[in-house]
């Protein structure tokens, strides 16, 4: 298991709301319910530490809750610790439902130290040093200007990387700031090695590749600011910095702190917190503010480089940008699609080719607030990953199934 699952191991002993003598508390129940007519894999699912505790009454020292089948055994979950306070937050696990499926279940304690093993889904990878040879795992690392000038550097991947059991994505770890995909053909995690060996990641190997070339683009949901007509790139520049803020089974959970950043005559920070769950084909964005002006607007893209179709949708509550064509550095299908709530959409635009900062790029505008996030959702899926993505049709479906979901939320009683 790796060192972070060792400090979430720490923060379960500190979970525990009042003292109490009981092993075990007396199980009360949870019901989950699949209100649409579709089957949900992997279906994401969220509780609140205040809802548990209000459920539970109390929870013994040295305890966690849990959640259990029918036959008692434990529910695949993770506690996490979303404000770095050593408290944990919100338990997350992952369901499968029938359709207009309701399941049930016992929500109890056990002894923290008795936590069951589960298999790892979801994974953050930044590794740094002066070569391939000495490179070492960071949960935070914080950088000025361009790093590419200094030669004693040497980013893994270019910089942090993250990955679940369908798809990986990495971030450009300097003033490109683009975000790039790679294509995986199996569910085991892959990116600790990646980029360390005598292969070449931009070749196809046994566990897939990175197929997208991301240029001077936004690649693959990389962030920008509209303001007075003009696309400003958030660069971090300045002031940036990468924390990790959970890593486990069900889902992993990063943050991109953008300090200080120049849009045009101005300045602002920008919290880009990334979140990947286990069983998706992408990761969610929610992205935060401070510093704003009524002039601004956030702006995400993808990139424009290889042949493709674009098509604009509105699926359910979301308004959907996706490409679909031979794109892929595999020179093979490649579908991307980038999600935004109707409620914060503006508009779609692209920018071609030119002199510009930001270009080949496919992009959508939303509104943004310095009182809560904005958030959206980017979607890979590659033909090589699934046969689903043979076809237009294949990804499109995925998408439309993705926007559902998201508008329809697994009901908890």
């Amino acid at each position: 298991m790796k060192h972070l699952f060792i400090i979430i191991s720490l923060l379960f002993l500190v979970t525990s709301c009042k003292d109490n003598s009981k092993p075990e508390l007396p199980a009360k129940y949870l019901s989950f319910t699949n209100t649409n007519d579709i089957d949900r894999i992997d279906e994401r699912i969220v509780i609140s530490r205040d809802r548990i505790v209000k459920i539970l009454d109390s929870i013994p020292t040295n305890h966690v809750p849990v959640l259990k089948d029918s036959t008692g055994k434990v529910v695949p979950f993770q506690l996490d610790d979303l404000e770095n306070d050593r408290i944990w937050d919100e338990m997350s696990l992952v369901l499968d439902f029938k359709p207009n499926q309701t399941i049930k279940l016992a929500l109890t304690t056990i002894p923290s130290d008795g936590i069951p093993s589960f298999k790892p889904k979801t994974n953050i990878r930044f590794g740094i040093g002066t070569n391939k040879l000495n490179v070492k795992e960071v949960l935070a690392q914080e950088r000025k200007e361009d790093p590419r000038t200094n030669d004693s550097i040497f980013y893994q991947m270019e910089g942090p990387a993250w990955e679940n059991d369908k798809v990986g994505f990495r971030f450009y770890f300097d003033p490109r700031n683009g975000i790039d995909i790679f294509g995986k053909t199996t569910s085991e995690p892959v990116l600790d090695k990646v980029g360390l060996g005598e292969g070449n990641y931009h070749e196809l190997a046994d566990w897939g590749m990175d197929i997208l070339k991301v240029g001077k683009s936004l690649g693959a949901g990389a962030l920008a600011i509209k303001y007075r007509d003009s696309l400003y790139r958030i660069t971090g520049v300045d002031h940036s910095k990468f924390q990790v803020i959970t890593e486990g089974p069900i889902r992993s959970i990063f943050e991109m702190n953008y300090k200080n950043s120049k849009i045009g005559d101005l300045r602002a920070e920008v919290i880009h917190r990334i979140t990947i769950w286990k069983g998706q084909w992408g990761y969610q964005s929610d992205v935060f503010f401070k510093g704003l002006t009524d002039q601004m607007k956030l702006v995400s893209g993808i990139v424009n480089l290889k042949p493709n179709e674009m098509n604009t949708k509105v699926y359910n509550k979301y308004n959907v940008l996706e490409t679909f064509g031979k794109q892929s550095e595999n020179k093979d299908l490649l579908g991307m699609a980038l999600l935004v709530s109707t409620d914060d959409f503006i508009t779609q635009e692209k920018v071609d080719d030119g002199e510009m900062d930001i270009v080949n790029t496919y992009y959508t505008v939303m509104q943004v607030s310095s009182q809560k996030p904005t958030t959206f959702y980017f979607l890979s899926g590659w033909e090589a990953s699934d046969k689903q993505f043979k076809t237009s049709e294949g990804f499109e479906k995925m998408v439309e199934e993705t926007s559902y979901k998201l508008s329809n939320p697994i009901v908890i009683n």
